[in-house]
């Protein structure tokens, strides 16, 4: 049992530090040594003289901050392995004076003690022996088929030579039984076995660290089933919302004993590619000699394991994400699964003749400014091509030779030549070059993605994310960003995604969704009406506001900047911002905006008070959780720093609204793609994109109207965040292509 502990810290000049650690470190013995035995603000490489040797007589190494972490164990990343065991005995600790700068650092620091506690106790070994084994023979496996069979509880993964199933293949299978087990299974040994797989994948609990990818790749491969699976990155989502946390190989190192497992991959990765000149963007595992592969799999399938048994009980016992795990989650990770592997239609021609046509806008605009006589007197004395992406070559143009009056400065003290300021210019080389530059990033970000990624069914297929966002709104990656597709339908970039002869484009949105969702959470009866009476929601607010002689439908005609305002004040006061941000937005006074806010809380008292209630849970305990089981930790909150405090309050309240307008949408597409599942209907009804709160598909002409009908229903379904008697406004919109649609109402 481990018994004497080592803390390492950067030089004496950090005298403090101990004393702090103490305060965390309670009822555990340390000593202490220094990297440099002078006083040091920075440590470096020559000053570092502490003997290593001392090192042989402790069983835990702590290096306490960035600096002991690069010199003792060659890493960098504090807050990344902070607690966590690396080189075997080696426990990295954040140094106590970040919790100053981050308070939540304080509870990170409380949780590397807590384990460093557990070890010296004897409850927790330092690092556990593990069973690993990779097959390669079909009859040697046979003893492990028949655990896998007796398993309650099993961890799948994959290691593939692709991202995308159509573009490579499964190199082996990945499964563990219990904690501290892995085995790397060669694909041909699936196959051998294919109908003992099929039994075992329906019958026994699988489980997935990313279940969308693997289950996926396994389906189009081999076509085997997942009834019962779960998910350690969907768990773990629960526990932590934080974007980017959710890695096997991240959650491994600082949940599990197996330490930064990744980094040895990457090295020998780096050496490999090195060695046989290939990019590192162009390497995939189906490159790796399989026992170093089957060596790195191992401890996927231990981590994804480990995970499980840490997660799942977490998640049990609260109810809140219970619901949100089982509800919504997993079914949504079913559903953009199904929404991934259609894709959407491309036509070809189409793209192509947008590309072209594209390419001589591009140079149209170019020849444009090459003939202008500005530019000219640039090239001539300079004796340079113009470029119009070169601040440089904008500033002596713009402010040298055409004198134009400069707007701003950057941070370094020159004339600012960005995109707000070249608008505000309106001169003709200003506007030609911002026209230049959104040809350019239509043509390079979309359209060349599109061509270079469209698959040989001309569907094009990108990934939709589940995790990938604080506030619950999906997320696209990929291929294609389906949330960044440009709305302005000049573009033309939407009308690429064609539908097939016999079929039509259809997208169906939610009407105002975000307002729907606060009043109905809020129960605020003026903002209701609204809804009830089927009014335009900005101009009711409007003509109530500002008691206007007109009716609700003329406002939008007779005080179109009443309007305005009243759409600007609405969205300001449902995501909390106060008279200055409203003002500003609104392009009105403060004094003004002050006015128009007790006006509107005048109206809608309900409102207000559900947003006191709301922020004073926030400020008091720093969360708070969504009708649909999300939790939004705030930390920041307790921040001394008013604005940085006030800011993450206001995260919470939008969270509040934003969240649950997109959960509905992701409860309308469950539901509308099983219905799609139930009635074999899949060739029928291609629903391949979602997009903030849309639902995109292309869809058989004679199903419109019941596809119409089932989509909309299951928008509207009374999920506990509903309006009685008036259900959430779908739009739908029909057409040859996504770049076309109409109304249509069925």
């Amino acid at each position: 049992m481990p018994q004497k502990i080592l803390l390492v810290l950067s030089s004496p000049l950090k005298n403090a530090v101990p004393s702090l650690l103490k305060e965390y470190a309670t009822n555990i013995q340390f000593d202490t040594a220094y990297l440099s035995s002078e006083p040091k603000e920075k440590i470096l490489k020559n000053d570092v003289d502490i003997n290593r040797d001392i090192f042989n007589d402790y069983e835990i190494i702590c290096p306490v901050g960035a600096e002991p972490l690069k010199h003792v164990c060659g890493l960098t990343g504090i807050t990344k392995y902070n607690g966590n065991v690396v080189n075997e005995k080696f426990i990295p600790i954040l140094d106590p004076n970040m919790v100053f700068i981050k308070p939540q650092y304080a509870d990170d620091l409380k949780k590397a003690f807590s384990k460093i506690n557990s070890i010296v106790k004897g409850e927790t070994p330092l690092l556990h022996n593990k069973t690993y084994h990779h097959y390669t023979d079909e009859t040697e496996f046979l003893p492990y088929l028949r655990k896998l069979q007796e398993a309650s509880v099993i961890s799948v993964d994959t290691e593939t030579t692709s991202l995308s199933p159509r573009q490579g293949n499964i190199i082996g299978f990945v499964f563990s039984t219990e904690p501290h087990e892995g085995v790397f299974v060669d694909a041909h040994i699936i196959e051998h076995y294919y109908d003992e797989f099929t039994e075992i994948f329906k019958t026994t609990k699988c489980v997935f660290h990313n279940a969308k990818f693997d289950i996926q790749f396994i389906s189009y491969e081999y076509g085997f089933e997942f009834p019962d699976f779960e998910d350690t990155l969907l768990l773990h989502y629960c526990l932590d919302e934080s974007v980017g946390s959710h890695g096997l190989k991240q959650l491994a190192m600082k949940f599990t004993d197996l330490g930064d497992y990744e980094k040895e991959l990457d090295d020998y990765k780096k050496t490999w590619c090195r060695q046989h000149k290939v990019k590192l963007d162009d390497f995939n595992y189906g490159m790796l000699p399989i026992d170093i592969l089957g060596a790195y799999a191992c401890r996927d399938g231990d981590a994804t394991m480990q995970l499980y048994h840490k997660f799942k009980p977490l998640v049990d016992k609260n109810p809140h994400f219970v619901k949100l795990y089982n509800d919504l989650l997993k079914p949504g990770v079913l559903s953009l699964i199904h929404l991934e592997d259609t894709g959407g239609p491309i036509s070809i021609e189409t793209l192509e003749a947008l590309i072209e046509d594209y390419k001589i806008d591009i140079e149209e605009t170019m020849n444009e400014l090459a003939f202008h006589p500005a530019i000219q007197e640039f090239e001539s004395e300079t004796g340079k091509t113009f470029n119009p992406n070169s601040v440089y070559h904008l500033r002596q143009v713009l402010f040298d030779i055409l004198k134009l009056k400069p707007i701003k400065k950057t941070d370094t003290g020159a004339y600012s030549t960005d995109a707000e300021v070249l608008e505000q210019l309106k001169h003709p080389i200003t506007e030609a070059v911002l026209d230049l530059r959104k040809k350019v990033k239509l043509s390079q970000t979309y359209l060349k993605n599109i061509r270079d990624g469209v698959d040989q069914d001309t569907r094009l297929r990108s990934s939709f994310n589940i995790t990938g966002t604080t506030s619950g709104r999906l997320s696209s990656s990929g291929v294609l960003n389906y949330q960044n597709l440009p709305r302005d339908k000049d573009a033309g970039i939407k009308k690429v995604f064609r539908a097939n002869e016999g079929y039509s484009i259809v997208q169906a949105d939610l009407g105002t969704a975000e307002v729907y969702v606060a009043a109905a959470l809020s129960n605020d009866v003026f903002l209701q009406r609204a809804f009830t009476e089927k009014l335009d929601f900005h101009s009711y607010v409007a003509k109530n506001m500002f008691k206007l002689d007109c009716s609700v439908p003329e406002v939008k005609t007779l005080h179109a900047d009443l309007r305005q305002y009243s759409k600007a004040i609405t969205f300001g006061i449902l995501y909390g911002a106060g008279p200055s941000k409203i003002s500003e937005t609104a392009n009105i006074t403060m004094e003004e905006a002050k006015d128009f806010i007790k006006k509107y809380f005048r109206e809608a008292s309900s409102l207000r008070k559900w947003i006191d209630h709301c922020l004073e849970l926030i400020e008091s305990q720093y969360f708070i959780y969504s009708a649909f089981g999300r939790k939004r930790r705030l930390p920041e909150v307790q921040s001394p720093n008013k604005g940085v405090a006030a800011h993450a309050a206001r995260s919470g309240l939008n969270f509040l609204i934003q969240s649950v307008a997109s959960d509905i949408n992701i409860f309308g597409l469950v539901d509308t793609i099983n219905w799609v599942k139930e009635n074999n209907l899949k060739k029928d009804v291609r629903i391949f994109a979602t997009v903030h709160d849309s639902i995109v598909a292309e869809v058989r002409n004679e199903l419109l109207p019941d596809y119409t009908r089932i989509l909309k229903s299951n928008l509207q379904k009374d999920r506990g965040v509903f309006i009685p008697g008036c259900p959430i406004v779908v739009d739908v919109e029909v057409g040859p292509s996504w770049g076309e649609l109409v109304k249509y109402d069925g």
